[in-house]
This record gives structure tokens, C-alpha cells and sequence, in this order.
């Protein structure tokens, strides 16, 4: 099927307001199917839309409107509105992808459900580099240092994600902030884990789920980093930063709960505010 769009071709869908106009024109053509994907390229916008067991992708490029029917597999992806996302700010996120990636060769912007029904922009460049993520609103997801408040604050905010209430927040060297929170079946909990340099993602696994729950919001960012460049110094073992760990629950059974620091086999237990009681809980 071909047609022609009220957009010319000379038409950039690199321009917000266009960029947002063709999404919206492709969706109307496709009758208002549910969305599983978004592809912008400076000169073609396409959506990937369910249609019962299938996928097709209407494209407009050129000034002309085509579908095409998809490979099953796009079928999988979660449906997600397009008016949800800043398309608007296309050209800002195509910049700041350009800074952070070091290129902005054939650069392509895809709306898709990155894990377990999270939809995010990522902006990408061929010959390929890693994809630069943005959150809905045309904010870039930062690559974050854990020993600071800046970055404590972004990872946590991700990996806690709105919980109220959680069963654990740990850190690990080479894999990021992790938040156990239950998954309402017992013995599985889920884990939301805020890489570096990734967005945060989610996977259901095993664990003890009958331990006491405590809120997000007892823990501050800012006591945290500040912990992370003390603990190894305390220790005197700064050479080895790089590889402290640490685990915040209630298995303390204290009011709040604490903070255990691991590093190169010694440890080290800190109350919310970064007060030492390793002694008293041992």
C-alpha cells in the first residue's frame, strides 16, 4: 500500500514539530493499531504496529506513506503511546546523544520497550556506537558515578523506581545499584538493577521475602556517596575503592535499617546517617 502524506518531501523528520506530525499521521493510517515501535532517521519515520498476531510498519519517507508487514518477533514488544514521548525534542536529544557518543553519523532515534514493560528513546549512530538512552520526557540518562551525590541520587531514583517499600538496596562493583523489592509470590522477590552506564532494568529471582520491609526514602543519597570515598579510607585499604560492596536491610532489626560495607574481607556497619556501629551490631 502506498499514499501520500500531507508532509512534502523535503519535509525533516529531525524537526520536533515535524517529527511528532508524521508519527501521529503514520498512527492514523495504521487506523490506530497499538504502537510497539518508533524509528527516526533524517529522512524516514516509521511505526511498528500490532494488528492481532502480526506486526506491520507503516513508513513515510519522501513525502509517501507504505506499510509493510513486519517480522512476528515485533509483536512481542509492549504497546506504548507515542504522545507519551518528548518526539518534540528530537533535535536537543540528537545533540546531546552526539556529545556524549563522540558522533552523530547516521543518527536514529527508537522509541521500544528496553525490559518488562519500560519504554525508553535511544539514539544510536551507524557504524554503531553504544545507544545513548533518554527517559520519555527527552532527559538523558546519565552515565553515573556511584561515589556521588549526583550520581547516588539518579541510581537510586531509577533502581527504586516508586517503591515504597523494599526488601534491600545493595551495590556491587562491576554491576550497579540493585533494589530487591517483592513481587507479591513467595520466595520471589524482583531486583532493579541501575548499571552505570545503562538504564536501569528488572528480572524476577529467588530469595527470602519474609525479611522486614523499609522505605526508600530512609536512605540518602548524599550519606551514601559520602560513605562510598570514606569507608575504604577508614579501612585504609583506598588503593582497593573500586571493589567495595554494601547492603542495606533490616537484618540488623534495628528501628532503621543499616548499611554493611564490604571491602577486600573487612566490613564495616553504619546507621542511615553514616554513624559507625559496626560494634554494636555484632
Amino acid at each position: 500500500m502506498s499514499a501520500h502524506s500531507t508532509f512534502p518531501a523535503t519535509a525533516s523528520p529531525f524537526s520536533g514539530d515535524v517529527a511528532r506530525q508524521i508519527v501521529d499521521e503514520l498512527v492514523q493510517a495504521a487506523g490506530g493499531a497499538p504502537v510497539t515501535k518508533v524509528d527516526i532517521t533524517s529522512k524516514q519515520v516509521s511505526v511498528t504496529v500490532r494488528i492481532g498476531a502480526t506486526a506491520q510498519i507503516w513508513s513515510w519517507q519522501a513525502g509517501q506513506i507504505t506499510s509493510t508487514q513486519a517480522a512476528s518477533s515485533q509483536t512481542v514488544s509492549r504497546p506504548f503511546n507515542p504522545d507519551s514521548f518528548a518526539l518534540e525534542r528530537i533535535s536537543q536529544m540528537l545533540s546531546t546523544a552526539a556529545s556524549v557518543a563522540g558522533s552523530r553519523k547516521n543518527q536514529e532515534l527508537q522509541v521500544l520497550e528496553y525490559n518488562q514493560g519500560v519504554v525508553l528513546i535511544s539514539v544510536s549512530t551507524r557504524p554503531e556506537t553504544v545507544p545513548v538512552f533518554f527517559r520519555p520526557n527527552g532527559s538523558l540518562i546519565n552515565t553515573v558515578d556511584f561515589a556521588t551525590t549526583a550520581g547516588m541520587t539518579e541510581a537510586l531514583r531509577d533502581a527504586v523506581d516508586g517503591s515504597r517499600q523494599v526488601l534491600a538496596i545493595s551495590y556491587q562493583s562491576g554491576k550497579g545499584l540493585m533494589v530487591d523489592t517483592p513481587s507479591g509470590t513467595d520466595g520471589i522477590m524482583v531486583r532493579r538493577t541501575r548499571p552505570a552506564a545503562l538504564p536501569a532494568w528488572a528480572v524476577e529471582r529467588r530469595g527470602d521475602t519474609s525479611t522486614q520491609l523499609f522505605s526508600p526514602s530512609d536512605i540518602s543519597p548524599t550519606v551514601l556517596a559520602g560513605l562510598m570515598a570514606q569507608i575504604p579510607i577508614t579501612l585504609g585499604k583506598a588503593p582497593l575503592a573500586s571493589q567495595l560492596s554494601f547492603r542495606i536491610d533490616q537484618s540488623d532489626k534495628r528501628s532503621l535499617p543499616t548499611i554493611h560495607f564490604s571491602l577486600d574481607g573487612a566490613t564495616v556497619v553504619t546507621d542511615t546517617t553514616g554513624k559507625d556501629i559496626t560494634s554494636q551490631v555484632r
